[in-house]
């Protein structure tokens, strides 16, 4: 007597050794095959409708047969149709390359001091935006629009009492 060691093979037997699933395919494919040959042989003969009731019960014979690497035909069918028309088709090779990365951020903050720079050389030209004064610096442009506005001059570095 054989043993099997792997138990998600063991399939329980229904009736005359055929599991659920088979008996249902056999039984779809006698609703279907043999009122196929009752219909025909009269019209066909005999020998045409008999080839018919086997060529109309072969698809379920094969549902109810066929399995590989543990999938059934419907189980394939289904994948089948998912990764033909439901999945896109070109999939581009990508990855995730870290230096690339740390390039790209190096380039962006090139190119974040480049426009700070661009911005405070016209702010100092036309005295708007975040121009800072040549003499002072450490003095923004809204503390010279405070010292209009107030009349007092901040003077850095003392200490007000």
């Amino acid at each position: 007597m054989n043993i099997t060691k792997d138990l998600t093979e063991v399939k329980s037997k229904v009736v005359f050794g055929l599991t659920q699933r088979q008996l249902i395919f056999f039984a779809l494919a006698a609703l279907v095959a043999v009122p196929t040959y009752f219909l025909t042989r009269n019209s066909l003969g005999n020998d045409i409708a008999l080839i018919l009731l086997i060529a109309t019960a072969l698809p379920f014979f094969f549902f109810a047969l066929y399995e590989k690497n543990g999938q059934t035909p419907e189980k394939m069918l289904k994948n089948y149709f998912r990764v033909r028309f439901l999945t896109q088709q070109a999939r581009p090779y990508r990855t995730e390359n870290r230096f690339a990365a740390l390039e790209r951020q190096a380039y962006f903050d090139e190119e974040v001091k480049q426009l700070v720079s661009i911005t405070e050389k016209a702010g100092a030209e036309t005295g708007r935006g975040l121009g800072r004064r040549v003499d002072h610096p450490a003095e923004h442009a809204a503390d010279r629009r405070t010292e209009k506005a107030t009349g007092k001059v901040h003077q850095a570095g003392k200490t007000r009492r």
